[in-house]
């Protein structure tokens, strides 16, 4: 018994010896990764989704941005600098000239620095008297297309089928004459070129305003009128035109003792003839 009671403490003696020295040893270092396989090992790529489906075009739009041709048609979509590069040169030029503006086209009657004499007669409407006939002439100047100047003189004669103070007026008159002159100087504006259908062709025309300012000699008045009014200018071949116009006087009139204003409108038709003949 004594002899192994003396074994065990020999063995437990040992043991706590041993301890400490192990204590000290250094921990052994973590096994580093060798850097020539990491080297030689291939990169993996990175993963990547798979692209979505695509979509089913609308119908008309596939065969325009489609790559293959279409039968009949041209190829690929392409830029504007490859397609401006495939237009024929004359088909650029035609399709450059349809698209000029109704505006800077010549017109085909010209009427800059020419000269036109018109004859012209119509209705006269009195504010105080009857309606009747007139007639006169006028010469206009064309500065430009547009502008243009023109002197008129016009005749007409005073008639009356009305109420007893007008029959007592020329009653006082008796033997003084009934007619009537009108001279204006105007100013005329062009606005607007046009043309339209008209028995199987294509008349041009312009639509023109008129304004200035003359005298109305007459029994009953010696008085500056002002006048205003428009009109249409339909052009034949070269040297001829066709005129409608509608002008508005307003002046004084004394009529026995009273002095009163009035609007007299006239309107005519007149022929033109554009000089020289030749543009």
């Amino acid at each position: 018994m004594a002899g192994l009671t003396g074994t065990f403490l020999a063995a437990a003696l040992l043991a706590a010896a041993a301890a400490p020295a192990r204590a000290d040893e250094p921990a052994p270092a973590p096994a580093q990764p060798d850097q020539s396989d990491e080297a030689a090992a291939p990169a993996q790529p990175p993963m990547s989704l798979p692209p979505p489906p695509a979509s089913k075009p609308a119908s008309g739009e596939g065969e325009l941005g489609s790559p293959e041709p279409i039968a009949g048609g041209a190829g690929p979509s392409q830029g504007p600098e490859h397609q401006d590069a495939c237009i024929d040169e004359n088909v650029k030029a035609d399709l450059f000239a349809k698209r000029k503006q109704r505006t800077s086209r010549e017109r085909l009657f010209q009427q800059t620095n020419r000269h036109e004499l018109t004859l012209q007669g119509g209705y006269y409407v009195s504010d105080l008297f009857d309606g009747t006939y007139t007639f006169g002439g006028a010469y206009t100047y064309h500065m430009t297309e547009d502008l243009g100047v023109e002197a008129s003189g016009g005749y007409t004669r005073l008639t009356s089928s009305g109420g007893p103070e007008l029959e007592r007026t020329f009653a006082v008159l008796q033997n003084k004459p009934r007619r009537q002159l009108t001279f204006d100087a105007d100013l005329i504006w062009a606005p607007a070129h046009a043309k339209m259908r008209l028995g199987g062709g294509i008349t041009h025309f312009d639509l023109y305003v008129a304004a200035g300012a003359g005298v109305v000699d007459s029994v009953l008045s010696q008085n500056v009128a002002g006048n205003g009014g428009f009109g249409l200018k339909f052009f034949g071949r070269r040297a001829f035109a066709v005129r409608l116009d509608v002008r508005d006087h307003v002046y004084r009139q004394q009529l026995l003792s009273q002095v009163m204003w009035v609007n007299d409108l006239t309107a005519t038709v007149g022929l033109s003839l554009f000089l020289p003949v030749t543009e």
